[in-house]
């Protein structure tokens, strides 16, 4: 058996031989055939420098170095494109992830999971108090629950899970979703991080939790469509009445001239509606737009397989 480790890289140069030492000890342990796979997303520091010199020095490295930042999910296709193993590993490259993590969760493959998360304790106990917010409440009207508990990027692939996700052709793609979808039953593992770690991400936590909904919403369900047309005839009922309601006082017991206070609101609140409206076909308007465009979804500068 192959195992194929892929590693999303951005600005890891300082710490990355530490990190390929721990990782490839970590690996050898398996006694398994493996490749580690380092993905370079347009660093700005030395990483592809650091790639290149240990490349040198160890046959199972290989890296593949972006133009510029394409972004996790052009890494993670990259990744994925690329991995030969039976079993694919995704993980950072900035200690994030442990790697001892990776001895776990091939003993849960072996035990029959074709598809291993590793979720942080600290994520699990945080979600569970933010489960109570109305954010959540409010994105959980749209998004597939399950995509909460299960938004680790450290997570173990079969490669049947891989040629599923691979099979998938689109370019707006969100990941997260796309290993949802496939279907296979997800086996989640928990693991502990060290306080500086939490410190450091917790700070835009919210922030990336929100802009991740956003696209899982955009990317796999047309139910923000369907709720545009619900408000849409909401409205019309609430006009009608209205309308009724108007028409009995003119008839029955006379109109005073209109306030412009009254008009004016009304204006505002169908206005501002109309504008909310477009403002979300826009969005997947958008995402037609650039689908159709076709454009790839990362472009290699330099790689070890252009060596070959």
């Amino acid at each position: 058996m192959k195992l194929s480790v892929v590693v999303y890289c951005y600005n890891n140069g300082e710490n990355f031989e530490r990190f390929h030492v721990n990782l490839s000890n970590t690996v050898k342990l398996l006694k398994e055939d493996y490749e580690i796979i380092y993905i370079n997303d347009g660093s700005d520091d030395d990483t592809l420098l650091a790639l290149q010199v240990v490349a040198n020095h160890s046959s199972h490295l290989k890296y593949i170095s972006f133009t510029r930042r394409f972004g996790r999910e052009g890494a993670i296709s990259a990744g994925l494109e690329h991995a030969k193993g039976e079993v694919v590993i995704l993980m950072d490259g900035n200690f994030v992830h442990p790697p001892n993590v990776i001895l776990e969760m091939m003993d849960e493959y072996k035990k029959g999971h074709n598809h291993v998360v590793a979720s942080k304790k600290i994520e699990n106990s945080v979600l569970k108090k933010a489960k109570k917010g109305i954010f959540e409440k409010v994105v959980k009207k749209f998004v597939d629950p399950d995509i909460l508990q299960n938004e680790s990027d450290f997570r173990l692939l079969s490669r049947k899970v891989v040629n599923a996700i691979l099979s998938m052709p689109e370019s707006n793609r969100y990941s997260k979703g796309i290993f949802n979808w496939v279907g296979y039953k997800i086996k989640t593992i928990e693991y502990e991080i060290t306080s500086r770690i939490i410190n450091k991400e917790t700070e835009v936590k919210r922030l990336d939790s929100i802009k991740r909904a956003i696209e899982y919403i955009l990317c796999f369900n047309t139910r923000p469509l369907r709720l545009l047309t619900k408000v849409g005839l909401l409205l019309i009922g609430i006009s009608i009445v209205i309308f009724i309601m108007m028409s009995f006082k003119v008839l029955f017991v006379g109109i005073r001239i209109p306030g412009l206070y009254t008009i004016s609101n009304f204006i505002m609140l169908f206005g501002g509606v109309q504008i909310l409206m477009i403002g979300v076909l826009g969005e997947y308007l958008g995402k037609i737009y650039y689908e159709t465009k076709r454009r790839p979804q990362y472009i290699v500068e330099a790689s070890s397989y252009d060596e070959k």
